[in-house]
């Protein structure tokens, strides 16, 4: 295994006798057949259009959590004037009851004002025939 210089117009290269990887003249000289391998344009042009495809779908779920996050706003939102209108009508109708208890404690007062009004008129015109009687009259 002796090394051996070969001049190559000025570049040198050591030559060595037992090569690793030797190229025969036959497969240098022999046209490689066309479909064994995939040009490497194809190839990019399919991962081009596969990354486009992938920046579309995660465009597309960005969007849609967007939108699920704005709707579950809106829901939320709903049910919060859901509740703050359960609430006001139960106030309503409380007000309401109490509106009626006093109505009818109302009635009860109105009845006891007229049966004191009544013995008030009872007593003046019974006092108001005593002073009027020619007993305490005095002429």
């Amino acid at each position: 295994m002796s090394k051996q210089d070969v001049p190559c117009s000025t570049v040198r290269f050591k030559k060595s006798s037992g090569l690793l990887y030797q190229v025969r003249p036959e497969e240098t000289q022999r046209p490689r057949e066309a479909g064994c391998r995939v040009p490497w344009q194809l190839t990019v042009i399919a991962i081009g259009i596969l990354l486009s495809l992938r920046l579309v779908a995660v465009a597309m779920l960005v969007t849609n959590i967007f939108q699920y996050n704005h709707e579950t706003h809106e829901l939320q939102k709903t049910r919060n004037c859901h509740h703050n209108c359960s609430t006001m009508e139960k106030d309503i109708n409380l007000k309401e009851e109490m509106l009626r208890n006093m109505s009818v404690e109302s009635v009860h007062y109105n009845a006891l004002l007229d049966l004191i009004s009544r013995e008030e008129n009872r007593w003046y015109n019974k006092t108001k025939t005593v002073l009027a009687s020619p007993q305490h009259i005095r002429m």
